[in-house]
């Protein structure tokens, strides 16, 4: 019998795996401008009146880059502070003309637009003259002529000088943000990178999708919650280029990511995000002369373009990433993805499912019995409203096994159907509990 249910095993996992493709890094370049001002040496006066100069200078700089991207079929993700949408409306009239630099990229290679280039809100204060949030911010970019998308442009989820997931900021943007000033409320959709607070030297280099459950601890943040209202996008190896990276140092790293991904060393039913990073403060440089940021981004994306024809990498945007991943799971009936960088089959997953103590415990709203459960679970949900209500269920690779609609307070599930081991199941609206099966 024991043969018969390995043999079982095997034929579903290679039914599973022969409707999943090979692979590919989905791959973006993404920016950051920051609020620094003086007298700090990395300072970024994008708004200082009257001359404008390190606004006109980095746009510049930017309009060079945005072109080159198009000419060289890349994605980008702009994401930017209000200092720089500041310095556009006021030096360019972004609100009076459709020629300023955010609506030039925003409307680079026509109609859909933002396909090339997609400029994400990124909230940063600057107390007292920059109480915005990002709502605001986002308000700012739409009034350029160009259109924010739902991304929220880089985040914290630990605090590194405290050592605590709860300082992180981006349960903030889990709900939908008011403006401050009455402009329309703004809700993001997916939150990128994963960041710590700087000097970001505990950044979460993963490249999955997930929907995070809490702030807890870092389990708690990578373990994945159907429930929850937004995704997370993950950064990939988190590179980072500069006027001085050694780019063919860079290059062998992406090489070797993205041929590990489809050579089958990174297992097939995962999907990949990865990210190429370059910050507004290198565009205006006084150590280094612009152009030497753009022939360094153009070294890279040519390099990247041979392993796209090679059938490794494919350009995309967030949004687009977003997109493919949808229908990658509703292909696959995967609901979400995790991969850390640099991780290999025998370490152990960033989420690790591997007791069903941490969520044992009745939370007084959603109630499962018993548990260990061996071929039928008892349930008992007493928040039941007119709305639909379901019961569901989730094997360790995200797949959704079991939906039923709860119509009354306490109800049997069967799990004849399910085999021995480790799951997640939650009721609508409810945080996800673990559920140990034994045969």
């Amino acid at each position: 019998m024991k043969k018969i249910f390995t043999v079982l095993s095997l034929l579903v996992t290679l039914n599973l795996f022969s409707q999943i493709t090979s692979p590919k890094l989905y791959f973006t370049i993404t920016s950051h401008n920051e609020m620094v001002s003086a007298p700090n040496p990395n300072a970024e006066p994008y708004d200082t009146a009257p001359s404008y100069t390190f606004y006109v200078q980095t746009r510049d700089t930017l309009r060079k880059i945005v072109d080159m991207i198009y000419t060289k079929n890349a994605k980008y993700n702009l994401q930017t502070c209000q200092k720089f949408v500041f310095g556009c409306l006021h030096k360019e009239l972004a609100a009076t003309t459709n020629t300023d630099i955010l609506q030039y990229s925003y409307e680079l290679g026509g109609a859909p637009f933002g396909r090339v280039v997609e400029i994400d809100p990124r909230y940063k204060t600057e107390s007292p003259n920059y109480l915005y949030n990002m709502a605001d911010v986002a308000h700012l970019i739409d009034s350029t002529g160009a259109k924010s998308s739902k991304t929220v442009g880089g985040f914290v989820y630990l605090n590194t000088s405290t050592s605590s997931y709860t300082a992180g900021d981006w349960t903030t943007y889990t709900t939908s943000i008011p403006g401050t000033f009455g402009q329309p409320a703004w809700q993001a959709s997916i939150l990128w990178g994963a960041g710590s607070s700087p000097p970001h030297t505990n950044d979460a280099d993963n490249f999955g999708t997930w929907k995070p459950r809490g702030k807890t601890d870092s389990v708690d943040f990578y373990c994945h919650n159907p429930a929850a209202p937004v995704w997370v996008q993950g950064n990939g190896c988190s590179f980072v280029l500069t006027p001085t990276t050694n780019v063919q140092s860079m290059i062998a790293q992406i090489r070797s990511e993205a041929t590990k991904i489809k050579n089958g060393t990174y297992p097939a039913n995962k999907f990949y995000n990865g990210h190429l990073m370059i910050d507004f403060k290198d565009f205006k440089n006084t150590s280094f002369p612009s152009f030497q940021m753009r022939t360094q981004l153009g070294v890279m994306i040519d390099s990247i373009n041979v392993m796209v024809g090679q059938g490794k990498i494919v350009w995309a945007t967030i949004s687009q990433k977003q997109d493919t991943f949808n229908l990658w799971s509703a292909t696959t009936s995967i609901a979400y993805s995790q991969w850390r960088c640099g991780q290999t089959t025998t370490l152990a997953p960033t989420c690790n499912l591997a007791s069903v103590t941490e969520f044992s415990k009745d939370d007084g709203i959603f109630k499962v019995y018993p548990n260990p459960a061996n071929n039928e679970l008892t349930y008992e949900f007493q928040s039941l409203t007119g709305k639909e209500t379901y019961f569901y269920v989730y094997d360790n690779l995200g797949r959704e096994v079991i939906k039923k609609q709860m119509t009354e307070s306490i109800g049997k599930v069967s799990l004849d159907n399910l085999p021995a081991g480790l799951y997640l199941i939650n009721a609508t609206s409810t945080r996800p509990k673990k559920l140990l099966i034994v045969k």
